[in-house]
Order: C-alpha cells, then sequence, then structure tokens
C-alpha cells in the first residue's frame, strides 16, 4: 500500500500519540507543519477515505489523554523536526533513543539548542528569517 504524504503524516501522529501515552506522558503539546492533518484531527465529521479512518483512530487515542492538545505550526518554525527526519536517513534501520543523552551529539546539540532557545538566529516569531539563518544557526 502507497500512503499519500498527509497519510504518512497522520500515521507518524498516530504512533507518537500511542508512544507518548506508553511512556506516561500525561501534558503534552503536539505541534505539526501539515494543517490538512491538525484540521482533520480538529474536525467532528467523519471520513470514510484511509485518511479519514486513520484520524479517527487518532481522535479515538485523543480522547484516551484530555492533556495532549495539538496545533498547527508553520514549516519555518519547525525546523527541528524536518532536521531529525533528514538526520533518519543516516540509519539503515529503525532506531529509538530512549534518552536524549543516547543521541548522536550532532542531534543532541541541535535539539537542546531548539529546546533552551540559544539559537542566536531568533529574528523573528518564526524563528528564522532564511534558509541561510537557519544553516547559520547551527
Amino acid at each position: 500500500m502507497v500512503f499519500l504524504p498527509y497519510e504518512t503524516e497522520a500515521c507518524g501522529l498516530k504512533e507518537a500519540i500511542i508512544w507518548l501515552g506508553d511512556m506516561g506522558m500525561s501534558n503534552v503539546s503536539i505541534e505539526l507543519d501539515y494543517k490538512l492533518v491538525v484540521d482533520g484531527i480538529l474536525d467532528k465529521s467523519t471520513n470514510k477515505s484511509e485518511f479519514g479512518k486513520i484520524m479517527s483512530d487518532c481522535k479515538m487515542l485523543f480522547s484516551n489523554y484530555p492533556n495532549f492538545k495539538i496545533s498547527f505550526i508553520k514549516q519555518q518554525a519547525n525546523f527541528i523536526a524536518h532536521f531529525l527526519a533528514r538526520a533518519s536517513k543516516l540509519y539503515a534501520s529503525y532506531h529509538i533513543f530512549d534518552y536524549i543523552s543516547s543521541l548522536p551529539s550532532y542531534i543532541f546539540t541541535i535539539l537542546m539548542n531548539e529546546i533552551i532557545g540559544v539559537c542566536s538566529c531568533k529574528k523573528d516569531k518564526n524563528r528564522y528569517n532564511s534558509k541561510k539563518d537557519r544553516h547559520n544557526c547551527l
């Protein structure tokens, strides 16, 4: 089966909700840069397509975790997610990093910069003015 990009994003969301729940997280804010998926979660109607089925699964999972919130964030402001997605291509097989300290150093550095806001490139609310600013920040 071939998934469309928004279906793949929705499957990732579903897996993230399950993983966060399994980790015992109770107060979670999930930010996605795929507006169609965020809108699909917030939409109360049902959809019988493959995407609709995945959205129904996600909605059911969200109902189990009332303190899980989802919001849309512009792609420019979601740099770390895109960096991690690109970095994942470096691994030939499935990897789970259970602890932040087990991350490869280049990922750890970027993640910590994102978490504590050390990046000196924060010039506007979207975090970076251009791709060049993002790369200079690293």
